[in-house]
């Protein structure tokens, strides 16, 4: 790992704006100009249910997504990929101060304090450019650790995703029940027109 990390490139400090170095305790202040957004991921066997809920400072609901995702290699992998969704999707929307939480304590470590894995280092390095370059899209954007009995909307919207998705069986893509059925009946109407050009060429 450490002749790894040594091969990297150096990170240009002058590139990049003041960033918290420890976890901010949860009784952190939130401005008023911030929107709070909780992300979360729910993980199982590859797939994984990504959802993240966008809020104001006073807790009211602004908006929420949730995406499934496939070939995703770990749970923590999983919450950096809901995490950098959520900043995504908050520079969509023009969201320009923004507070981040998260119930991955170890996550939220690693994107404060640089300390990237291997696995992580892409996800990590595109929400460290995201969050704290000098062409960020935030004027502010900080992550905050919080338990998941505080995460709880977020955790619901993951498992209901992880659970209302599957693969695909016609081209192998995670898919909803909804859109299974879509396919599904796009599939039966190929088959009937090649069925009728078979009984015309039989007879």
């Amino acid at each position: 790992m450490k002749e790894w990390e040594s091969a990297q490139p150096n990170r240009p400090t002058a590139a990049l704006k003041p960033q918290p170095l420890s976890l901010l305790p949860r009784s952190t202040t939130i401005s008023t100009t911030s929107t709070v957004c909780n992300t979360d991921a729910s993980w199982k066997s590859g797939s994984a249910g990504l959802a993240w809920i966008f809020s104001d400072h006073t807790g009211t609901e602004l908006s929420r997504k949730s995406i499934s995702l496939e070939h995703v290699s770990s749970p923590i992998m999983a919450e950096a990929l809901a995490i950098r969704g959520a900043l995504l999707y908050a520079t969509s929307t023009n969201i320009t101060y923004i507070c981040l939480r998260s119930d991955s304590q170890v996550l939220v470590q690693a994107i404060c304090q640089r300390k990237w894995t291997m696995e992580l280092y892409g996800v990590l390095s595109d929400i460290d450019s995201l969050s704290f370059s000098v062409v960020s899209p935030f004027a502010s954007c900080y992550f905050i650790f919080i338990p998941r009995t505080e995460n709880g909307p977020a955790d619901q919207l993951t498992k209901g995703q992880l659970s209302s998705s599957f693969v695909n069986p016609f081209n192998g893509s995670l898919i909803s029940i909804n859109e299974f059925y879509v396919a599904q009946k796009k599939e039966e109407k190929v088959v009937r027109r090649k069925n009728v050009i078979i009984y015309y060429t039989i007879f």
